[in-house]
């Protein structure tokens, strides 16, 4: 068989370089580039079957292992000419942009019109960037007809594909980035990176071109000559970059883009270029909220947040006797992850905190999905009970949910969950880096250093701006910031407690199935559905510190 990888990155603005995508995404300001494309035509990379799940999870370990060292991308996508079991289409990791070993998904060339094909990816993008199905309880406000293909997140689709995204599509993207699910997409790709050579109105500074403001009756920048994509006389820089003010650039050090929390940070205009420095933001294992959690890819993954992010703002994590007594099971409620045949891993005691997450509190029903089974579980511990409260969500064909606990959550005293097992956070290599900041400093994502201000990268010895060799100099901008403050979201929560794992009894245990079903019943016979396999994305905390060292180290 033959299958063709697509590789995309996914940036912020307006239009697109994908004329797949050109429709679909632009009314959400989001910018898909093709920087990469690769055609098996001898063999197979990797063993293609009729498995849906198995076949996107051998398709990112091959992402992972083989394609990222070769080429820097946010996304793949690999389109296929063998179709899977059943009606599924398709298959990605719900929001799961960002991650290095999650962000991609599988697709069946189903259709003979391309058209077809463009709406599947456009679809499983949206999964990746952590949209949701459109089902009929949700009330999506949808602008094109059923008979003219719906909208693309609906859950199946018929003969004509859906070529618009409904409100809950915008919403879900909005909540997402909110979420930090973001962290990746501010980093506009190399021009010479795009595939399909340089042209002039594709919103993209290329080669033999100053400036490029989209189409001419689409372009609204003083500063840039539409036609010609070259700047107007006195003009040194373009309006579409923040560091451009009136067709200046902007000094040095002026902050463009603040931290979306304290796991992030911010970045500020070198003087040089028009643009805002690629995002960063700090090193995975870095201590978070008080010393209580640890930062991964850009969000502080706390239990709390997590539960907030299920069951609502008066969620909290469960005591500890509640993930003993239900991951030591074994069971879909109960579990840390799946063999490949199916079956589902009890936890070991050491690895109980990185199962299913239990929660108390918040709202009757979980906030995410569309048809979710809740398991409240009654524990007595030293004459007390305790209400445990754990789900499972169906958001489609072959779908994993999102109700484990996420990536780098702590886990125990120096440690963190990764791949459900409970690990020393020295894995992520935070004390390597750090101790090459001269205590200066603390690690970004590249795991480079990024500078308290008054000191200098690249190692924090010197005098200097602060900031990191990404991020520009870190010097106090002058005057008032024109960069807008983001949103506030929740304060800070207080670190959970814990408590001893010995001697839990189950009282009982109360299994409810949702009353909504998910997914949407077809237009015709001949429909086809997709299916994601999904990981939960924690809350993104409020606050940017300028050092991340543990206040209090985390309690267990």
């Amino acid at each position: 068989s033959c299958c063709v990888m697509l590789m995309a990155e996914s940036v912020f603005g307006t239009g697109s370089m994908n004329p797949w995508h050109r429709p679909f995404y632009r009314p959400l300001s989001v910018r898909v580039a093709l920087t990469g494309l690769e055609i098996w035509s001898d063999q197979d990379k990797i063993r293609v079957d009729k498995s849906p799940s198995d076949t996107l999870n051998r398709f990112l370990e091959w992402r992972t292992r083989e394609l990222l060292p070769r080429l820097r991308h946010d996304n793949a996508q690999l389109i296929m000419g063998e179709s899977f079991d059943g009606t599924t289409v398709g298959m990605a990791s719900q929001s799961s942009m960002c991650s290095k070993d999650r962000s991609g998904g599988v697709n069946v060339d189903h259709l003979v019109s391309v058209l077809g094909v463009a709406s599947t990816i456009a679809h499983e993008l949206g999964h990746n960037l952590g949209m949701n199905h459109d089902t009929a309880d949700r009330r999506c406000q949808c602008q094109n007809e059923p008979r003219l293909g719906g909208c693309i997140m609906e859950p199946s689709t018929g003969f004509m594909p859906g070529q618009l995204f409904s409100s809950c599509s915008a919403r879900d993207l909005s909540l997402s980035l909110l979420h930090g699910g973001g962290m990746c997409l501010f980093n506009v790709p190399q021009p010479e990176k795009l595939l399909g050579g340089p042209r002039c109105g594709n919103l993209y500074v290329e080669k033999g071109e100053e400036c490029d403001c989209g189409l001419l009756d689409e372009c609204n920048d003083p500063c840039c000559n539409a036609t010609t994509c070259k700047l107007v006389p006195g003009a040194q820089c373009s309006s579409d970059g923040i560091c451009c003010d009136n067709c200046k650039l902007r000094t040095g050090g002026w902050m463009c883009r603040q931290p979306l929390g304290e796991c992030d940070l911010p970045e500020h205009c070198t003087g040089a270029s028009p643009y805002c420095p690629p995002n960063v933001f700090l090193q995975n294992g870095e201590p978070c909220e008080e010393g209580s959690s640890y930062c991964y890819s850009g969000v502080c993954a706390s239990f709390n947040t997590q539960c907030q992010m299920l069951w609502g703002p008066n969620s909290t994590r469960a005591p500890s006797v509640c993930f003993s007594s239900v991951n030591k099971q074994g069971n879909k409620y109960g579990n840390c992850g799946q063999m490949p045949n199916g079956t589902y891993i009890p936890c070991p005691s050491k690895d109980v905190h990185c199962g299913r997450l239990q929660c108390q509190g918040g709202n009757d029903r979980p906030l995410l999905g569309t048809s979710a089974e809740i398991l409240t579980t009654k524990v007595k511990f030293n004459y007390s009970d305790f209400v445990c409260r754990g789900t499972y969500f169906h958001l489609g064909d072959d779908v994993s949910d999102p109700a484990m606990v996420a990536q780098g959550t702590a886990c125990g005293f120096g440690k963190a969950c990764w791949n459900q097992q409970c690990q020393d956070v020295s894995l992520f290599g935070v004390e390597d880096c750090q101790s090459k900041c001269n205590g200066h400093g603390v690690c970004n994502s590249n795991k480079n250093c990024h500078c308290d201000v008054g000191w200098a990268p690249p190692d924090c010895r010197s005098t200097g701006h602060g900031g990191s060799v990404e991020s520009g100099p870190a010097r106090a901008p002058r005057g008032t910031s024109p960069f807008l403050s983001p949103t506030p979201l929740e304060g800070y929560l207080q670190p959970p407690t814990y408590l001893p794992e010995t001697g839990p009894s189950v009282a009982y245990k109360d299994l409810r199935h949702g009353t909504t079903q998910g997914g949407r019943q077809p237009r015709q016979e001949d429909h086809v559905s997709d299916s994601t396999h999904s990981s939960g994305a924690p809350l993104l905390r409020t606050a940017w510190k300028s050092t991340s060292k543990p206040v209090t180290q985390p309690l267990y």
